[in-house]
């Protein structure tokens, strides 16, 4: 019997379904702009100067949670601020040129490599408006689940090589998460990230709930407090014990 000639009548007959069939997938760039559009559009970030946000940490699988506190300022810098239990507290910065972390039991430390990439792209103001011009790819690779909801799967390469996979609400075109490889002090991680619960904060929506998924176990973050150009340029200044790594 000759078993390709089988299949080709079986697919004729109906009882195999057809890829011809399958709805057409939109382009990436038409998806990442509807996400942009969905949460207000890059002029409604652009109306404001800095933002500080305020929410909890949370790690179930360790028992520990505590504060977090996030600053950010046009055009690029980033300070974020986690008491992790009775560890301590581990502390991130960039400040537009040195990116920086003090970390409990480890101390400071200046970032190199993909860490200080993963820096500047948090300091970014506008991370969450992606510019365009920045990437090689944006190529929607699916319709499918995740983490209960319908997205579309989009594969987003930048310039320089990097690559992420992120997910965005085929209702909404809300970002709903992303997959990637992530450079850490313990080594090259794969994390899943989820956002949820959006909400508008002046006039920007943003997500309420994020969860990031590492071997480690979950670690949820939740915000509670949006605070609008009020951040004082001195939060972003870098702590002795940094200053005292930098070489003259």
């Amino acid at each position: 019997m000759n078993f390709r000639c089988t299949l080709s009548a079986l697919a004729l007959a109906g009882v195999l379904p057809v890829v011809t069939s399958a709805q057409a997938l939109p382009d990436g760039k038409s998806v990442v702009a509807k996400h942009v559009a969905a949460i207000g559009g890059r002029e409604a970030m652009d109306k404001h100067s800095s933002l500080h946000i305020t929410g909890t940490f949370t790690m179930a699988a360790m028992g520990i949670e505590g504060p977090v506190h996030m600053y950010r300022a046009k055009p690029n810098k980033f300070l974020q601020q986690i008491t992790i239990g009775s560890f301590g507290e581990a502390v991130q910065g960039f400040d537009g040129t040195t990116a920086w972390a003090i970390q409990p039991g480890q101390g400071a430390m200046i970032l190199s490599g993909e860490m200080l990439d993963q820096a500047k792209s948090q300091g970014d103001f506008f991370s969450d408006f992606p510019d365009m011009a920045k990437y090689t790819a944006i190529e929607t690779l699916a319709l499918e689940d995740f983490e209960g909801r319908k997205c579309y799967k989009v594969k987003l390469v930048k310039a320089g090589g990097a690559e992420t996979i992120q997910y965005f609400d085929a209702e909404t075109g809300l970002a709903a998460g992303a997959i990637r490889s992530t450079e850490t002090q313990m080594g090259k991680m794969e994390i899943t990230i989820v956002m949820a619960d959006y909400k508008d904060q002046g006039g920007v929506k943003m997500p309420t709930r994020i969860v990031q998924k590492t071997p480690q176990g979950d670690v949820a973050l939740v915000f509670a407090t949006y605070e609008w150009d009020k951040v004082e340029a001195t939060v972003f200044d870098m702590p002795a014990d940094v200053k005292a790594l930098i070489k003259p």
